[in-house]
């Protein structure tokens, strides 16, 4: 597993992101309207489609991915969208029982409301890009966050979504423009962390340093 350097990943993710404006937003946006119009069914294999379609824009794969790639996400249908359902409903009993507990409950639930969003990403990307199952992919990251070797990754995600996050504050409209860009960082991130093991099922155990 390599060494994740966050600047890189921020730089690398915005010339992917300049160099294929058009793609990545509109990929984003259809992924984003159809999994909201399908209640959510379909956002998980959309998203997973969308991470192979930037994983291959990082490693200039030839021919360049179109939008039409996007739909590619649905070949891993069942465990992208497990992944998203389970995931998403464990979140929300988790945090529904927490808030129920004052001041030391809500401060876990920020934490974890911090750490979701990275950790689901990441295990998207690792079944998108390495056919693991959804299970195996949720587990690794977690053990990984847990024992400390998977910080960065987070630490990466959390800043990203911020980065994000700016577009929703810009009345909601500017969210279609930083939200492919977040996209485009993780994509950069994963080829830093996971780019050299090839396409075998499962990572080793990471070496990740601060």
């Amino acid at each position: 597993m390599g060494d994740l350097k966050i600047g890189d990943a921020f730089s690398e993710g915005w010339n992917i992101y300049k160099d294929n404006m058009g793609t990545c937003i509109l990929a984003t946006l259809l992924a984003a309207l159809i999994g909201a119009v399908s209640c959510g069914i379909c956002a998980g294999p959309l998203f997973a489609g969308l991470l192979m379609m930037l994983r291959r824009l990082v490693k200039k794969s030839d021919p360049k991915p179109a939008v039409g790639d996007l739909f590619k996400g649905f070949d891993l249908f069942l465990p992208a969208f497990l992944l998203y359902f389970v995931c998403g409903l464990c979140y929300f009993v988790i945090q529904t029982v927490l808030f129920v507990i004052p001041i030391v409950g809500w401060i876990i639930a920020m934490l974890i409301a911090f750490a979701y969003g990275p950790m689901l990403v990441w295990s998207l990307m690792l079944v998108a890009n390495r056919g693991m199952k959804w299970t195996e992919a949720v587990g690794f990251v977690l053990k990984q966050t847990l024992n400390g070797k998977f910080l960065l990754p987070i630490l990466l995600g959390i800043l990203a979504g911020l980065a994000g996050g700016i577009g929703a504050m810009l009345c909601g409209i500017g969210l279609f423009f930083t939200m492919p860009y977040t996209f485009c960082v993780y994509a950069a991130a994963y080829e830093q962390v996971f780019g050299n093991e090839g396409n075998a099922e499962a990572p080793v155990e990471p070496e990740v340093v601060s």
